[in-house]
């Protein structure tokens, strides 16, 4: 299973181009960062309160680049506020960084610096959809059936909306509703005083970068 900054990563990549989609490309780096925190939150790793990050559980998670924000986090000598973390954390090399890693998890392949999705099925045995498209299709069916979500697509799908990039899985006419049913969604889940502070932070403060990069 990808972790929520590569599937993020996946969602904005540019087939044609083999790169981000120009909307992302000054943004999309805060929205990856974002990510890192938002999964750390989920697996009960770090909380949020008054609006400053503070780690919970130091224990590594498997993922070698969320075990290093969480060493990022246990080093620092005061706990600092969320903003903080998503200006460290994403620097500019980070979408290259995280698409090296979908490259050696056999998700895409380079080709002359640029990156095109692998084709195969769920189990990678004989061709079918990018992994790319498995994924909006559980973010569509989650807002536009009756279906329900898992916690994790609900917080996938905020990163999206506090990007702005809800375009890259729903149609120009799907967009206003999905946008409202989202905000239903995230807002009937229990998930949590600390989960939901820590999306509350993220999506202002990447709302505030995709104005400031307009």
């Amino acid at each position: 299973m990808f972790n929520l900054a590569e599937e993020l990563f996946l969602l904005a990549l540019d087939d044609e181009s083999g790169w981000i989609v120009t909307p992302a490309l000054d943004t999309l780096r805060f929205g990856l960062a974002a990510a890192l925190l938002a999964d750390l939150a989920l697996m009960g790793r770090l909380t949020v309160d008054d609006r400053r990050v503070l780690l919970l559980d130091p224990a590594e998670t498997g993922d070698e680049l969320l075990d290093r924000v969480l060493q990022r986090i246990r080093e620092t000598d005061k706990p600092f506020k969320v903003k903080h973390w998503i200006n460290a954390l994403g620097f500019r090399k980070l979408p290259k960084q995280i698409a090296e890693r979908l490259v050696e998890r056999g998700a895409l392949r380079e080709e002359e610096r640029r990156y095109r999705p692998v084709v195969e099925d769920a189990d990678g045995s004989t061709p079918g959809a990018p992994a790319k498209y498995r994924i909006k299709e559980k973010l569509r069916s989650a807002v536009l059936t009756t279906a329900g979500a898992e916690r994790r697509t609900l917080v996938l799908l905020s990163l999206l909306q506090g990007c702005q990039l809800l375009n890259l899985v729903f149609t120009k006419d799907e967009r206003k509703a999905a946008g409202k049913r989202i905000g239903e969604l995230v807002q009937g889940e229990d998930f949590g005083a600390a989960l939901a502070q820590t999306l509350d932070d993220i999506e202002r403060i990447l709302l505030k970068e995709s104005v400031k990069n307009r």
